[in-house]
């Protein structure tokens, strides 16, 4: 009870003095925010990387990869497989009968922005006539669909509203072939940065025999099984099962762990800055008040006491701070659309990210006030008490 009843006096007499400091409060509570709101700002690239791939994830989906395949990068299909594949039980057909299932095939093309005439690489995705039942969430926004045979493709939101030479009509050369825009689409994810065309023209213009992989909508979540012992039953088949959830876990995983590796990796060089800045703070805190803690210390208080105040303060001068950098980073980034590395997505400042940010700033305002705290409960009260 005495070390509580010393505590809470020490701290008042510190919170009592800020009007006093309020430079060096000033300048910590800007660095905690800057700090904060870089850190957060930066994780947002990555938080909206994973909710534009997972969005419209779905556990009736399934995606289908050579066997030992990282992604669809590596794997390799071909059309027997593919044709196989989409005969095999637990594959869900449509009104007509027709298996839900296709094979698809991408290659890397550029384009320039609207805003700058950036070159930017991004997907061309050949897929087949079950596209749109495959993902239900697609529809064209305008035009039509592109006519198997024929070099016409249909672009994405992201890529119409960012990139020149998209609109319907549009003519544009693609690694030295002509393809006409005949439609946009959105799904509201992932292909929403893409262009769309017919596989096998796809296949025939950029001289590629296989399928990187095939997309299938199961029964339901639970003909996932019958469709894997199906696959095992039939050695002609060297490939593997990703339920569409988890692989886009994976593949999200994959890349906002490097976005947010340079986020944190940025933001630790920050805070070592700023929390540099706040010792040195704390510290002209300690020698100015050497005779005030020397005097408590003489007439009874711990050295306990002395540490928490010291620290609670450091806190304190945080809190705000880091308040004001996931506030900043919110109204300043969040729904922000960009495209890093041909991808377009919105920046997404999640409560995770501000709980991140606040924590962050915490760790920031305990390890400045740790050195200065024990320095100052280590204080010698007689030469506290002849320092000038």
């Amino acid at each position: 009870m005495k070390l509580i009843r010393q505590f809470i006096a020490l701290l008042e007499l510190s919170l009592s003095s800020l009007k006093d400091r309020l430079g060096s409060v000033l300048v910590t509570l800007i660095g905690t925010a800057c700090v904060v709101g870089v850190l957060i700002s930066m994780l947002s690239i990555g938080a909206g990387a994973r909710a534009m791939i997972m969005h419209n994830a779905r556990a009736d989906r399934v995606w289908v990869l050579k066997h030992g395949s990282h992604g669809t990068g590596d794997s390799s299909l071909s059309r027997e497989a593919v044709s196989t594949i989409a005969d095999l039980p637990g594959v869900k057909k449509d009104i007509d009968g027709k298996a839900m299932a296709y094979g698809a095939v991408f290659v890397g093309v550029e384009g320039r922005k609207k805003i700058d005439n950036a070159r930017t690489t991004f997907p061309l995705f050949g897929v087949g006539a079950q596209y749109p039942v495959v993902h239900p969430e697609f529809h064209l926004t305008a035009g039509r669909l592109f006519q198997p045979g024929l070099r016409e493709l249909i672009a994405g939101k992201s890529r119409y509203e960012i990139f020149k030479n998209f609109e319907i009509g549009d003519h544009i050369r693609l690694r030295g072939n002509d393809w006409t825009v005949v439609g946009h689409f959105e799904t509201g994810g992932f292909f929403d940065g893409s262009l769309l065309a017919d596989a096998p023209t796809v296949m025939s213009v950029f001289g590629i025999a296989t399928f990187n992989n095939a997309t299938l909508m199961l029964q339901s979540a639970a003909a996932f099984d019958e469709l894997e012992a199906a696959v095992k039953a039939n050695p002609t088949l060297d490939v593997e099962l990703r339920p569409e959830i988890s692989f886009m876990r994976e593949q999200s995983k994959n890349l906002s762990g490097v976005l947010d590796f340079v986020s944190y990796f940025v933001g630790t060089v920050m805070a070592a800055g700023a929390t540099l800045g706040a010792v040195s703070s704390m510290y002209a805190i300690v020698d100015s008040r050497k005779r005030e803690i020397a005097t408590l210390r003489a007439i009874g208080f711990g050295a306990w006491p002395v540490i928490l105040a010291m620290l609670t303060e450091a806190v304190l001068l945080v809190l705000p701070g880091a308040v004001l950098g996931v506030l900043a980073a919110w109204l300043l980034f969040n729904g922000n659309s960009v495209s890093p590395a041909g991808m377009s997505f919105r920046l997404t400042v999640t409560a995770n990210l501000a709980a991140i940010g606040v924590v962050w700033a915490l760790a920031m305002g305990l390890i400045g006030g740790l050195l200065p705290a024990l320095r100052a409960a280590g204080l010698s009260v007689t030469s506290a008490l002849r320092a000038n």
